[in-house]
């Protein structure tokens, strides 16, 4: 008898301690996937970002150039892209951890291919491959294609 009372009594105080510590979440239905549009309609949990250079939504490792950290900032290493307007006078630059790209103008005044802006500095050899650096920096490259 002396069993079942205290049966009885963990089985009470089970109970309350569950009624205290669970939180109470309301019955929502969960989000329906591809329900996260951003302001311009792209959807990020399927990739896609708006790029102002190409107007509209796009996946930046399709669409641009991967430009690889030159010193590792971190595990994982998270690249940066490099995404040209139609008529090659504009790149917009994705940066890991930036919610915008940042937009480059091409400078016509030398003779290889270079775009700047806000600090940056995108240069393209044909020998040496993509270079992007902030305020003469160089942060990151990719190879000769």
């Amino acid at each position: 008898m002396k069993k079942l009372i205290l049966s009885v009594i963990a089985l009470i105080l089970l109970g309350v301690l569950v009624v205290v510590y669970l939180p109470i979440t309301p019955n929502e239905p969960a989000p329906k996937v591809g329900a996260d549009r951003d302001a311009h309609g792209c959807i990020a949990s399927a990739g896609y970002t708006y790029s102002v250079v190409r107007g509209g939504c796009i996946r930046v490792w399709e669409a641009g150039t991967a430009l690889i950290p030159v010193v590792p900032m971190g595990d994982p290493v998270l690249n940066a892209y490099a995404v040209q307007s139609e008529n090659g006078t504009q790149v917009e630059v994705f940066l890991p951890g930036v919610e915008q790209g940042v937009l480059l103008s091409r400078d016509e005044n030398v003779d290889l291919p270079m775009w700047q802006g806000q600090g940056w500095t995108l240069t393209y050899d044909p020998d040496q491959g993509w270079k992007l650096s902030q305020y003469g920096q160089l942060v990151y490259a990719s190879k000769a294609q």
